[in-house]
């Protein structure tokens, strides 16, 4: 008689055993791969999106203007406030108006949490004075989304004090901030915990005023209009076209 050869079950068992390592060990690896290109494709997104929002922020916050708001009791002062979820300002850097001045207003929305750009050509000295922050402008695109939060801070420098706060007012300061500084948690693909960029205000360190307004370039208060015929305009001729 002649003997078969095979495989003992031993035999089989650790076969099986080393084959299945072998393939854990390979699935590890390709799923290791797998997601280390899906985070350096969100890491290029979130790139891409921040230098943009960036690249936006820094021009118009750097070519904010002391523009004059007036409020109610015609006090005059530069039109910005901000919040830490908000900040509105003239600037010469509006990206629809053509490069003529623009009311923006930066705003945080939730659900989905996602910072909102909006801008308006059209705005007054009064209206500024007596509009809220976040009036709607009459254009508006998201700037940023896909993070957890967000929030502005102003940096106070007046030569004595220096300090970042949480707020600021025009009407309250007499000026412009320094600076403006942006923080964001939260974002994907972003190494740190927060994402900051810090970026100063060009007219309260060169220009003229130093972020102040100028009232002898404001037209008059609503209501202080003089209709025509009122005191001061004198008739151009004779009325009634008599003579003696």
């Amino acid at each position: 008689m002649t003997e078969r050869s095979g495989f003992t079950l031993l035999e089989v068992v650790l076969a099986m055993t080393a084959l299945a390592l072998v393939s854990a060990i390979c699935y590890g690896a390709f799923h290791l791969g797998i997601r280390a290109v899906q985070q350096g494709e969100v890491a290029v997104v979130t790139g891409q999106r921040l230098r943009a929002a960036s690249d936006v922020l820094i021009r118009q916050i750097k070519s904010a203007a002391p523009y004059c708001a007036r409020n109610e009791d015609l006090d005059v002062y530069p039109h910005f406030r901000g919040t830490a979820s908000a900040l509105t300002f003239i600037t010469g850097a509006g990206q629809l108006s053509g490069g003529s001045l623009t009311r923006v207003v930066y705003r945080l929305e939730e659900a989905p949490v996602r910072l909102v750009l909006e801008e308006s050509v059209h705005f007054s000295p009064d209206g500024l004075g007596r509009d809220p922050i976040d009036k709607p402008g009459e254009r508006a695109a998201v700037l940023l989304e896909d993070f957890q939060q967000l929030r502005f801070e102003y940096l106070l420098n007046d030569g004595v004090e220096t300090e970042w706060r949480s707020e600021w007012d025009g009407y309250a300061e007499e000026t412009l901030p320094s600076a403006v500084r942006i923080m964001v948690w939260g974002l994907p693909g972003v190494e740190g915990e927060v994402w900051g960029q810090e970026i100063p205000v060009m007219a309260a360190h060169y220009g003229d005023s130093l972020g102040e307004c100028d009232e002898e370039e404001m037209g008059p208060a609503l209501g202080d209009e003089e209709p025509p015929g009122e005191e001061g305009d004198e008739p151009s001729g004779d009325v009634g076209g008599g003579g003696e």
